[in-house]
């Protein structure tokens, strides 16, 4: 586990007086190499339990483990290369000149996103805006090497799957924000099923940066007498509510 994100956990809770308290925790970082689903202990002892699988930092790495995934992969890739040539030869030659490995970083994968979607300026200040319809984004979770990891080449291949059936770029890039948040919340509901605590701390930079994510993380965490801490909830009260 880095140590920001303990810092930024431990922080956290120190600012509400509940350093000594048991939570779970959602840590979402863009710039951290690691962010997970944890369990943090009364002494402070913070235990992931759900981080992102590794990806490929070269672009054609990045393609065969996405063909990998099961047996519908290399059509997948082949459709995604007759719609978008251009594209899918950019992305093939992006990283050559980088070492071959693979990286857990929140960051990476939606650096991955934004190279899959081909995404502009203009589709990104669209993302911004309001959007009427998104979709549903995968975000499964797999055992790898005996770790739990919310597998992000399945996300990126929900996402070439919509970008050939021509949803629009900004609506996809919205929709990875918020299935994220979606899936940090249905996350944390499930660690609580085993976990009896009052108090989930969502910490990291992109909870703090990216209201999007926070957003749907709060809505899907509210419910009677769990306390849900925030990066930006330092001038109000935790979250709180019904489900």
């Amino acid at each position: 586990m880095p140590l920001e994100a303990k810092v930024d956990i431990d922080t956290l809770l120190a600012r509400h007086g509940l350093s000594g308290t048991a939570a779970a925790v959602a840590f979402f970082s863009f710039e951290s190499p690691q962010s997970f689903i944890a369990a943090r202990d009364s002494d402070g002892r913070i235990t992931p339990l759900i981080g992102f699988f590794p990806l490929p930092v070269r672009g054609g790495e990045l393609f065969d483990a996405i063909a990998q995934i099961d047996e519908h992969g290399p059509r997948l890739i082949a459709n995604y290369a007759r719609a978008f040539p251009e594209l899918f030869g950019a992305i093939r030659l992006f990283g050559s000149e980088l070492e071959p490995v693979g990286s857990e970083s929140l960051g990476w994968l939606l650096a991955a996103c934004s190279l899959m979607l081909g995404m502009q300026e203009e589709d990104v200040a669209r993302a911004l805006g309001p959007i009427p319809s998104l979709v549903n984004v995968d975000t499964v979770v797999v055992e790898h090497e005996g770790r739990y990891l919310l597998d992000s080449r399945r996300l990126l291949r929900s996402l070439m799957s919509y970008r050939i059936g021509e949803v629009e770029r900004h609506v996809l890039a919205r929709s990875v924000f918020e299935s994220l948040g979606d899936y940090a919340a249905s996350a944390v509901r499930r660690l609580l099923r085993d976990w009896k605590v009052d108090h989930v701390v969502c910490a990291g930079d992109l909870f703090a940066r990216n209201q999007f994510i926070a957003d749907r993380a709060r809505r899907g965490l509210m419910r009677p007498n769990l306390a849900v801490h925030f990066p930006d909830d330092a001038e109000q009260p935790a979250v709180t509510g019904v489900a």
